[in-house]
């Protein structure tokens, strides 16, 4: 009995250090991609003058593999759009505002590098919803350029439209999670409506995910996050923040130090339970 005592705590502690847990952190080092704009602020919280035709991206700390069913990566950022000089009506934001999660190159961004192969998904106030796309290319230096349609989210349910000259904070939101060896996409992008003062809320869900470049069973990894700016936002500025990724894949050597400690506790147990003490008989 003394030796269950011992061991079956240390098995306990080795299956929690082992499971996936939820973490977070923030996104920085964001820089621009593709177009001409002038990154002010902090690495954290950026801003980019003007705010036009540009794609932004930021690397993570450490890339997120999606190795077993349940792990999953979200990223959010929140845009805060000022001074657009043009074109401030209800339907000039359509396509202009996108969020995307990639798998590209390591470490710092650097300008029009590839590949960025990933998921997208687009603002849209139009009753079919903003679509849902794929960037399949490996050649591809602007990862928001001609990208493949895989589906469409659904409208603001009020018909409400995030637009005007200063449209206020939008919160882009994007999370692949692998299922039964594929990925589900889950997405949301939220604001006011600067004219109607009404909430506004799209959702983009598609499960089941199966494509060349993230084939049923493959190797799902993950490591940018990118934001683009259209032709259409005309902003004199926008600035980013809350920029989070999140996920349950523990970084690896974290993992690898848990798995340590837990064995060598049992290996500690196994001493114990040979000690003398274990021998003694009490009469």
């Amino acid at each position: 009995m003394k030796i269950r005592n011992l061991v079956l705590p240390t098995v306990a502690a080795l299956l929690a250090a082992t499971a996936p847990l939820a973490q977070s952190a923030t996104i920085s080092g964001w820089a621009i991609h593709n177009g001409t704009s002038t990154v002010g602020g902090t690495p954290s919280a950026p801003t980019f003058t003007a705010a036009d035709n540009i794609a932004a991206m930021a690397p993570f700390d450490q890339p997120v593999l999606l190795d077993s069913n349940g792990d999953f990566v979200e990223v959010s950022t929140t845009v805060t759009i000022t001074g657009r000089t043009g074109g401030v009506g209800v339907n000039t934001l359509n396509t202009q505002l996108r969020i995307g999660l990639f798998n590209g190159p390591a470490g710092a961004v650097a300008a029009s590098d590839i590949p960025n192969q990933g998921f997208i998904i687009e603002y849209s106030n139009l009753a079919a919803g903003g679509l849902i796309r794929e960037q399949p290319s490996a050649s591809q230096t602007n990862p928001f350029n001609s990208p493949t349609n895989l589906g469409n989210g659904t409208p603001d349910a009020g018909g409400d439209s995030i637009q005007g000259a200063n449209p206020g904070p939008v919160t882009l939101t994007l999370k692949l999670t692998r299922n039964a060896g594929m990925l589900d996409l889950f997405g949301t992008i939220t604001g006011t409506d600067s004219v109607s003062g009404n909430p506004y809320l799209s959702n983009f869900t598609l499960n089941g995910i199966n494509t060349a470049n993230f084939p049923a069973n493959g190797t799902f990894n993950f490591n940018r996050i990118g934001l683009f700016l259209g032709d259409g936002v005309n902003g004199a500025s926008a600035a980013l923040s809350n920029s989070t990724i999140q996920t349950n894949v523990p970084e690896p050597a974290a993992g690898l130090l848990a798995v340590a400690a837990a064995v060598g506790g049992i290996a500690t147990a196994r001493g114990r339970r040979q000690a003398p003490q274990f021998h003694c008989v009490q009469r």
